[in-house]
């Protein structure tokens, strides 16, 4: 039996690996501009402080609370490319993974790790693009690690690390809130349970909180995960609720083996509740509102997946050990029959059926996806000028691709513009023909670029208006991307070459 525990902790490993070994699916989206604020940050030595990227609104103050990550992008990029960049995340997920494993193991066992990882990774695998976001799944696991070494094992001496994570952690993605919160439910369960420990648990909360003032911009940075949260005035697909998404159709498969993972959340902790060994105080602990707070998180905000998951593999894991079988066939029935689960999707996901059955775009292996860049090159060779009009979706590849020479119009940070941006000029000049024609105007925007995908009512709208509109002309089209140019005179020589008819 031992000898099929070893091989499921080596399949499913292998499995999480294999499934964070995809295509670069983000490409139109932050991965660009991430870069190109990298190589800014890195070549001026300095973290800017404003609306950079765009000509719209180039004063709007900005908090760049991931600056360390794009910085730490930039120079894998420079050494190894994109698909260096693939391979960094891959790490980081394992990674993460193995902390959550060596955190918990003593505890647990190896088979409940792994069944708990077959019901939670894919949900965590939605999250798993090339974004700062990865590094909040590593820094997370050393968290818990040392919370629950803490917990179980009585070793106090990895809390002391915490505080110097944070700072690093402050720096590279906007989840560092969970830091502090972490420690603060920590501190709680100690309270409740009269430990000794709650003087220094509390000290360590306080030091923690205290070093998220270690940013390029102090207490507007450590304020910043509180201020994000407010209405931007634009509504981005990964900040919806399952329940907005699943009205609207979209991510569905996702959603229900996200819904089928909480189920399972919840039987953990009935059967933990069962079990009269344990008494009331220890009933109401550390895990039991983790459970609460990122079961919450996941449900109001999609893209809260990924570290709701890391702590339900954890958690689930926990509970289950209080679960006992003692018949040794069908434990070892049970184990065998997992190997082979595993087993099969670890056939399945380099071949692409894994993710088929997902409804996911995703494609096991290094590839980069062309994206929009082959209608920037089209911009490029035929030295068309801004401004430019593109939509909210493409935007930061745009600033990959053009800037400094051009700004863009707007770009897939909603926090760096007005609410009044968004909801006075860019919707309503995409849906009223009036607007677009004082807009377009005001801005003196000379071509659009436009990514044909965006299922928004306003860009479906502008869309129908644009080609109605004879004051524009269509010059370029492939899979994804649409440009067209104004009618001027300086843009006939353009116009008459590659015009082409709308269908």
């Amino acid at each position: 039996m031992r000898k099929f525990q070893i091989i499921g902790i080596i399949l499913v490993f292998i499995l999480i690996g294999l499934l964070s070994i995809h295509s670069l699916n983000s490409i139109n989206q932050d991965i660009g501009r991430h870069l190109k604020s990298g190589q800014i940050i890195w070549e001026t030595k300095q973290v800017y402080k404003t609306n950079l990227f765009s000509f719209t609104e180039p004063n709007q103050p900005f908090i760049n609370h991931h600056w360390f990550s794009e910085v730490v992008f930039y120079l894998l990029y420079l050494a190894a490319g994109l698909k260096g960049l693939i391979l960094l995340k891959t790490s980081v997920i394992l990674l993460s993974f193995f902390i959550i494993f060596l955190a918990i193991r003593k505890k647990t066992g190896i088979m409940l790790f792994v069944i708990s990882s077959l019901v939670f990774m894919p949900v965590l695998i939605y999250r798993s693009d090339v974004r700062p976001e990865i590094f909040s799944y590593l820094f997370l696991s050393c968290f818990l690690f040392a919370i629950f070494r803490a917990k179980y094992r009585q070793e106090e001496k990895w809390l002391y690390l915490l505080p110097f994570i944070q700072i690093f952690w402050t720096n590279m993605h906007i989840y560092f809130a969970l830091g502090p919160g972490l420690l603060f439910l920590f501190t709680v369960e100690r309270l409740i349970n009269s430990q000794q420990t709650i003087k220094r648990t509390a000290l360590l909360f306080i030091a923690t909180t205290a070093v998220t003032l270690v940013n390029p911009n102090f207490m507007s940075g450590a304020l910043e995960p509180l201020r994000i949260l407010g209405d931007y005035g634009y509504g981005v697909l990964e900040n919806q609720s399952i329940i907005f998404l699943r009205d609207y159709g979209t991510q569905i498969k996702y959603i229900n083996i996200f819904e089928a993972s909480l189920i399972v959340l919840l039987l953990s902790w009935i059967l933990y509740f069962k079990n009269k060994a344990i008494d009331l105080k220890n009933k109401i602990n550390f895990e039991l509102m983790a459970s609460i707070v990122f079961s919450i998180m996941a449900v109001k905000m999609i893209r809260n997946f990924g570290i709701y998951a890391l702590t339900g593999i954890s958690i689930a894991a926990l509970n289950l050990s209080s679960v006992k079988i003692k018949n040794k066939k069908l434990r070892a029935g049970a184990i065998f029959a997992i190997c082979a689960l595993i087993s099969i999707a670890i056939y399945n996901t380099p071949n692409n059926n894994i993710y088929t059955w997902l409804e996911d775009a995703k494609r096991f292996g290094f590839n980069i996806p062309d994206g929009a860049s082959k209608a920037v090159e089209f911009v490029k060779q035929n030295n068309i000028r801004g401004p430019v009009f593109n939509n909210f979706d493409v935007g930061s590849l745009l600033v990959w691709k053009l800037f400094p020479k051009q700004k863009v119009f707007v770009d897939g940070r909603p926090e760096a513009y007005s609410v009044d941006f968004f909801e006075k000029i860019y919707k309503p000049m995409q849906e009223n023909p009036a607007l677009w024609q004082k807009y377009s105007e005001q801005y003196k925007i000379n071509y659009v670029f436009f990514d044909y995908k965006d299922i928004t009512p306003w860009a479906k709208s502008f869309l129908f208006n644009i080609f109605q509109n004879p004051k524009w002309t269509l010059i370029y089209r492939d899979n994804s991307t649409i440009i067209l140019l104004k009618n001027t005179d300086e843009n006939r020589t353009l116009i008459n070459r590659f015009k082409l008819n709308f269908i």
